[in-house]
């Protein structure tokens, strides 16, 4: 990785390290990045939270 990429991203980082109160380490920033990322790239499920499929039946409809 070239010296001006490597300050582009490490600033992008502190940014978002910045943005994020909750987010404590740079690790954990890397890590939640890389997540969504993946997540929204169909890498990884969704975090999306629902029923399980067994456990939908006519009572369930809105």
């Amino acid at each position: 990785m070239t010296e001006l990429y490597a300050e582009k991203i490490e600033d992008a980082l502190k940014s978002y390290i910045a943005d994020h109160p909750g987010t404590l380490t740079r690790e954990q920033a890397i890590s939640t990045i890389l997540e969504t990322w993946f997540a929204s790239h169909g890498y990884l499920p969704s975090q999306q939270e629902g029923m399980r499929p067994e456990d939908l039946d006519a009572s369930n409809d809105d």
